[in-house]
């Protein structure tokens, strides 16, 4: 299976909500910030750490990226090619995925709508107003 290695500096946007990808990343080293933006608001929905993968509801589902990933630090990722792992992978395996992806997605829906905050860990506390200014200004290219 190829993979390809792929370095970040701090503060680069990784992928941007809606685009289309459907590669799965590996988190080697670094931090990653994955969050959503609302007119001016930068929600902050999770810290990535090293070990982790980012990329798999995309992976299985086809659909665009769903959230903006931004590293927050040097980070170095393996990127593995949809259609290198398809190859091997077993069909059922590819139908859990899916199915599991499809109840994700409409959870996040749900907890979106509802506006339900998750506990605030240090994976997914809240950014602070300086901090939503900073990724809003680095998501939409203004300097502050």
């Amino acid at each position: 299976m190829q993979s390809y290695q792929l370095d970040f500096k701090p503060n680069e946007v990784i992928c941007r909500e809606g685009d289309v990808s459907t590669d799965l990343f590996f988190l080697k080293s670094g931090k990653l910030l994955i969050c959503t933006m609302n007119g001016t608001q930068v929600k902050a929905l999770a810290r990535i750490s090293p070990g982790e993968f980012i990329g798999e509801l995309s992976f299985f589902d086809g659909k665009t990226r769903s959230s903006y990933i931004i590293a927050l630090e040097q980070s170095r990722m393996l990127q593995i090619p949809k259609q290198e792992l398809d190859s091997q992978l077993p069909l059922w395996y590819v139908q859990l995925g899916k199915n599991l992806t499809k109840k994700i997605r409409l959870l996040d829906h749900v907890i979106q709508e509802a506006n339900i905050r998750h506990s605030n860990s240090e994976e997914n506390k809240p950014l602070t107003i300086d901090e939503q200014r900073q990724f809003y200004s680095i998501l939409t290219n203004h300097s502050t």
